[in-house]
Order: structure tokens, then C-alpha cells, then sequence
């Protein structure tokens, strides 16, 4: 359309297509989301210098803002593609050495230092290698010869246990070692004889020289190496001497020790000794060798200890633990024998050796007669425990008569029969300190037969009867006996009832303390009677 005279030209210029193509590209190079509608922009009418102005600031701002866009773009770019080399298994980097902090003792952990110090070995200023010439092993209870020998004494809870190897196969080498005098203590004797065997001392003259010394004797003591203690293919050497300072061959007991010698690390360390006392006896050594079937030897020996009335043996079954590193007993408690002793046999033959105990306890006024018996201590697959005691045979008429009512509470009529009968009969078996003894016993164990006869409607109570009247007449010891029969009889016979028999003589006794003061006139150490037990029917 022309303009009219006197007016300016105006060009008017509309910019809507390139407006939505511009504002599309920035809003999708956002990374926020999806763009929404393409927004429109719509340029009014203006002068042609004011559009152009207008389009040269808009172009501007977009270019900046995809110079920027590009940065941020090409940074991220990076950063991923370093992750993603970092994640692809076989395309890492190398990794860098990095030290982690030093493990300590915590709550919950455990500090383990070994404490064994063998009295035998001598300190070689904390050397745990024996030096020239031959010299035991030093001990490990010092913090030099702890880490030497465990290695780490302190530890986590994490940590494996560290197990210690006092026994590899190091002996020391035979040297034909001449033996040095001996101390002039007994005390010294180990430390002694480690010294002897750590320089290649030979056990032969050892023993010689002990034998000398009256170490060893004929009657005790002994040098023994051929027997594997500890499984580690290595025989240990046992020493078991009297003390010859105090030697004396008529004494009750003479004082010694047991000694077992290991190889460790080119010497010989002490790796059990039993205690040294005057009071102690020599130990008796009982087996070197398997007990239970584990194909490991044991050590099995027991001390005797003496008192004015009495002699105790108390025994040890001996095993080597390899994780600790010491000898532990077997035996669950001790094993006692009273004026008795200890010995090693399969009593019932399954291959596994018990241990028994036999004991003679002494006698006394208060504890009155006792029964010799027979503790018997059996393997259970992990120790060795008291599993019978057995009564020996009756010495004392009065055991006699209790193996007989014990034998009638259980109803075994003809053991108790024949048993009453040994009483009555036996003129071999010992009496007590009471008076009239035999003839009391003999009475009541009469009185016994014509009960149980009574009992089992056996016609040989009338003969009974009139054997124990005849034996026990008015004013006797055993006439109380006599009269409670009597009662017994004369009831059953009536009533054909055992039981009204039974409280008939229960009735004279109950009149007649002596009924059961003769019978509970044997110690604290025998059973006591009471009313009932005279008829139990």
C-alpha cells in the first residue's frame, strides 16, 4: 500500500516463526525436563532499527547461554566417561597402597600371654636358644622369650588364637656330654638335668650317675625315654627321682619328684614337674602310654601322703594339650586311695583301661569297722570319672550281717538265708570291741531266720525257734532276741498273719532299749537301726 504524501515509511517486520524456533531450542537444552508447548512470542510493530536491536539482544543472550550450556555439557561428559572407565571390570586403574591403622586390643578381645615358666630351665638372659656347650631352653614367662616364641601376645577378637609350639622335632645332637657335679640342692636338680640333656647329655648316663647319687634305687625311681608324650614323633624323657639328700631306705616314705623333659628348639625344656616336699612321696608311676583309645599316650602316677594313723595315695591321669601347651588331667576330681593303692586294668574288657582305687580306711573307736573298697574310674570319651565303688568282702561279722539285711530289703530270700547263716556259723569272721559280741549276733541273726521263714511259710521257723530259745535263755546277752521271737511265733501262729508276728516283736522291743543298742553301737561309719527295720513285714 503506498504512503501518503507527508507520511514516513514504516517497515513492519514479524518475527513469530523464528521467535518459536529460538525459544524451542533453549528450553529443550535445559536439563530439567520435558519442554512444555512451544512458547509464541509475538513482536509488536516497530520501527525497523528498533527490531533489529531487538533481535541482535535476543541472538546475543542465546549464544551465551549455549556457550554455557556447551561448558556444562562438556564437563559432565568428562565426569561420566571417568565413571564409567572406574565401573568397567578389567579397566580400573591401579589402586594405590593404602595402610590401615593398627590393630589394638579392644573390649571383647582377647589378650593371650603364655605364663608358663619351667622351675627346670635357666634364664639365658632372655634367650630363647640355648647357648654353647648346652643349656636348657630359657623360660618363656619374660615379654622377650613371649614374643619370640608366640610371636603377637596381644590380639582382637577377630584374630585366630595363636597356637604355641613348644615341641617341634629339634633335639640337640649327642655330644657323649661328661655330667657336671651335682647341686647341692635338690631344689637345682632340674635345672640341672635340662642343662645335661640340652647339651646332648645322654638319658643312660644320667640314670648312671643318679644311681650313684641314690637318686635311684631299688626301690623307686627310673629314667624313661622311649614314649611319645606330646604326638610330635619325639620320645619325651621322664625322670622320676627320690631326693638323695634325704634319702632314707627304712622310712615309711622318702621324698621325690617326677620330672618330664621336651625337645624344643635345640635344648630340652621341663614341660611338667609334680611338687617337691618332704612330705611328699616319690610318685609311682602306673602307665606311660594310651589309655583311653586315642592312640596318645597319658601319664598316669599318684603321691602318697602319710599321717599318724593313715597313708593317702591321690592319682593323676596326665594328657599333653597341644593348644595350650601343658599337661592337663584326665580325672574329673581326685582319685583317692586310703591305705590302699591304685592300679591300671580293663575290668571289663572293651579295650579302654580304668583306673581303680582300692581303700582301707583305718579304724576308730567313733567311726567303728570299716569296709575295705574298690573305686573304679572309667573313661566317658572326655574324662576319666568315678563310675562304681565295690564293697570287698566282709572282714567284721557286723558287715556280715548288714550284706544280710540288705539282701532281705531287696527280698532275695535264699542270699539272705545263707548270709544269716554265716553269721551264726563263721567263727572266722573278726568281732569289733564290744562285749559279748558273738553271742548278740549270733542271737539276732537266729531271730532273723524265724521271721523270714515266718515270711515265706517255711515250716523250719519252729526248728529256728527253738534253736534261738535254746541259745538265748533268760539273763544271756542275746536273751532280748529270744523274747521278741518268741512274740513273733506265738502271734503268727494265732492270726497266720507275718505282720501281726512282726508288730508282737516290734511291741517288745519298743520295752527293751537294748534291741537296738547293740546294734547301733558300731561308729558312725556303719548303718543304724531303727525300730521298724527289727520286722519289716
Amino acid at each position: 500500500m503506498a504512503p501518503k504524501p507527508g507520511e514516513h515509511t514504516v517497515r513492519r517486520v514479524s518475527v513469530r516463526g523464528m521467535a518459536q524456533l529460538v525459544a524451542r531450542c533453549v528450553w529443550d537444552a535445559e536439563v530439567l525436563g520435558s519442554s512444555p508447548s512451544t512458547p509464541t512470542f509475538y513482536l509488536k510493530s516497530y520501527p525497523l532499527l528498533k527490531t533489529f536491536a531487538i533481535l541482535l539482544f535476543m541472538t546475543t543472550k542465546i549464544i551465551y547461554r549455549y556457550l554455557f550450556l556447551f561448558s556444562c555439557t562438556f564437563s559432565l561428559a568428562l565426569w561420566l566417561g571417568a565413571c564409567a572407565t572406574l565401573d568397567e571390570i578389567g579397566a580400573r586403574p591401579v589402586a594405590t597402597n593404602t595402610f590401615a591403622p593398627p590393630r589394638t586390643a579392644t573390649f571383647g578381645g582377647r589378650v593371650s600371654v603364655w605364663m608358663v615358666s619351667p622351675t627346670g630351665a635357666v634364664n639365658l638372659a632372655n634367650n630363647s636358644t640355648p647357648l654353647a656347650g648346652g643349656a636348657v631352653v630359657g623360660p618363656v614367662g619374660t615379654a622377650t622369650a613371649i614374643s619370640q616364641t608366640l610371636v603377637a601376645a596381644t590380639q582382637t577378637a577377630a584374630a585366630p588364637p595363636i597356637v604355641p609350639n613348644f615341641q617341634p622335632s629339634e633335639c640337640p645332637s649327642p655330644s657323649g656330654r661328661i655330667p657336671e657335679p651335682p647341686p647341692d640342692d635338690f631344689a637345682a636338680f632340674p635345672a640341672a638335668i635340662g642343662t645335661f640333656l640340652s647339651g646332648g647329655g645322654s638319658p643312660r648316663v644320667l640314670e648312671n650317675e643318679l644311681r650313684a647319687l641314690r637318686a635311684i634305687t631299688e626301690k623307686g625311681g627310673v629314667i624313661q625315654d622311649d614314649t611319645d608324650l606330646t604326638g610330635d614323633g619325639v620320645p619325651e624323657v621322664i625322670v622320676n627321682i627320690f631326693n638323695p639328700f634325704i634319702y632314707n631306705e627304712n622310712a615309711i616314705i622318702n621324698a621325690g619328684q617326677l620330672l618330664v623333659y621336651g625337645c624344643d628348639k635345640g635344648g630340652y625344656r621341663l614341660l611338667y614337674q609334680t611338687p617337691s616336699s618332704p612330705g611328699l612321696a616319690l610318685p609311682v608311676l602306673h602307665r606311660v602310654g594310651d589309655m583311653n583309645g586315642d592312640v596318645r599316650a597319658e601319664l598316669v602316677y599318684d603321691i602318697q601322703t602319710c599321717s599318724s594313723t593313715s597313708c593317702t595315695r591321690e592319682g593323676n591321669i596326665l594328657t599333653w594339650n597341644p593348644i595350650t601347651g601343658v599337661f592337663e588331667p584326665l580325672n574329673n576330681a581326685p582319685i583317692i586311695a586310703v591305705n590302699g593303692r591304685l592300679g591300671v586294668v580293663d575290668i571289663d574288657n572293651d579295650g579302654i583301661l580304668e583306673l581303680t582305687a582300692s581303700s582301707n580306711p583305718s579304724s576308730d573307736i567313733a567311726a567303728g569297722p570299716r569296709r575295705s573298697v574298690v573305686d573304679i574310674w572309667d573313661w566317658t570319651g572326655k574324662n576319666y570319672i568315678l563310675a562304681a565303688r565295690q564293697e570287698s568282702g566282709a572282714r567284721y561279722r557286723i558287715h556280715v550281717l548288714h550284706d544280710a539285711d540288705a539282701a532281705l530289703r531287696q527280698q532275695a530270700w535264699q542270699t539272705a538265708l545263707e548270709t544269716y547263716r554265716t553269721v551264726r556259723n563263721d567263727e572266722t569272721l573278726a568281732e569289733w570291741t564290744l562285749p559279748n559280741e558273738f553271742a548278740i549276733l549270733k542271737a539276732f541273726a537266729t531271730y532273723r531266720l524265724v521271721t523270714v521263714y515266718g515270711r515265706l511259710g517255711d515250716g523250719r521257723m519252729e526248728t529256728a525257734m527253738n534253736l534261738l530259745r535254746n541259745e538265748n535263755p533268760i539273763g544271756s546277752p542275746g536273751e532280748v532276741y529270744a523274747a521278741m521271737g518268741q512274740a513273733f511265733v506265738d502271734n503268727y501262729r494265732a492270726t497266720g498273719s507275718v505282720n501281726a508276728g512282726c508288730q508282737a516283736a516290734l511291741g517288745v522291743a519298743a520295752s527293751r532299749p537294748e534291741a537296738l543298742t547293740y546294734l547301733n553301737s558300731y561308729g558312725y561309719a556303719n548303718p543304724s537301726y531303727t525300730l521298724t527295720d527289727l520286722c519289716p513285714f
